[in-house]
This record gives C-alpha cells, structure tokens and sequence, in this order.
C-alpha cells in the first residue's frame, strides 16, 4: 500500500491556498514615486465604510426608538396572551388543551404554554438589553468607519480596527444571535474589506507604506 503516489498530485485545499495568499511577499524594488492606494484598496475602503454606515444606522435608529419598539413588542405578547386566555383558559401551566383536538389547535395550546405574563422588571431588562445591543451596533459602526477611512493610507493600525469590527459583529450574531439581514450583509462586506487588505496588492501597498515609514 503506497501512501505518497496519490498525495503529491493532490490540489491544495482552501486553507492552503488561503495561507499561501495571506503569506508575506517580497516587496518589488521601491521606485521612490508617490504611493498611491491600489483599486483593492480603494474597494475594501468603500466596503468597510459601508458595512460601518449599517451598523451606526441600525444601532443608532434603535436607540431613537427604543420605547416605542418595546411598546409594540409588549403591546404584541400581551394580545397573544389574551388570546391564549381566551381560546385556553391562560398561560403556562393555565392552559387547558381540548381532548382530541386538531393538530393546529394543539400546536397553538403548546405554544401558549411558553407564555408568561409580562412583569416590570422583565420589560425593564428587556429595554436595557435593547440599549446595550443598539450600543454596541453603533460602536461596531464608529470602529469600522474610522478604520475604513484610514485604509486607502496604508495604516496598519486601520485594517486591525476593521478586523476588530468584525470579531465583534460575529460575536454579537453567533451567540446572541443579534443579527438581522443587513447586519450579516455588512459583515461580510467587512470582512471582504479586510481580506482585500492582507492579500494580492493590498498587502503588498501595505507593506509598501510601513517600509516607507520605518525608513
């Protein structure tokens, strides 16, 4: 059994070729000119401006309406729980579901066994939770907007600004799941800005700019 023939004439997968792009180049002979941000460049400046704009529109729209949010979110569960008073007998442990009831009206008692009535405190910390997303959104939009601006000047400390954006956005949608379609679209776009600046000609004008400033 030969475990080498095959192996050698495998294609690299996508981490190799990913680790292969992101590998630093050799940076061509500086011909003293000017340096001037490459399209990519200019390309991931404009996706990280408006993946940034997004979230400050999203997050700071929230904070603006944040009360009446909440009243029509409260307003909304306390019909639902009228409903279920009414067509059940309550919530919770209250619900009584028919004997031999259909499955819809089944499915509909079970769901009313989830309910429980609102309280003070629960819309108080519903609001606070609220404010610290919608907080958050508008730090994530600030953080990717000053980054963004700063990319098409090479500065290394303005792509890792982005990248923090994006950890953050990623980190607010895979474990409080606050996320919404908008919010994943300007991720990605600020994640592409990010790329575009660790590879191809973004790296190297990078590169190009920290060796003319260590000089």
């Amino acid at each position: 059994m030969s475990f080498g023939i095959g192996d050698a004439n495998k294609r690299p997968g996508i981490f190799a070729s990913f680790r292969s792009a992101m590998a630093p180049r050799e940076l061509p002979p500086d011909d003293g000119l000017p340096l001037t941000a490459p399209r990519t460049v200019l390309v991931a400046t404009a996706m990280a401006l408006l993946g940034g704009l997004v979230f400050l529109f999203i997050g700071g729209g929230s904070l603006f309406t944040i009360d009446s949010q909440l009243d029509t979110a409260v307003a909304a569960y306390n019909d639902a729980i009228s409903d279920c008073t009414a067509q059940f007998g309550g919530v919770g442990d209250a619900v009584v579901i028919p004997a031999g009831a259909a499955q819809d009206v089944t499915t509909q008692g079970q769901n009313c066994q989830t309910y429980t009535a609102l309280t003070p405190e629960m819309i108080s910390s519903a609001k606070t939770q609220s404010i610290v997303f919608a907080v958050v959104f508008v730090v994530i939009g600030l953080v990717a907007v000053v980054g963004g601006w700063f990319l098409r000047q090479g500065a290394r400390w303005a792509r890792l600004t982005v990248a923090g954006a994006v950890v953050l956005a990623m980190v607010l949608a895979l474990l409080f799941q606050a996320q919404n379609i908008l919010t994943l679209v300007a991720t990605l776009f600020m994640i592409v800005a990010v790329m575009l600046c660790f590879i191809g000609k973004g790296q190297i004008y990078f590169a190009r700019v920290k060796a003319r400033r260590a000089g």
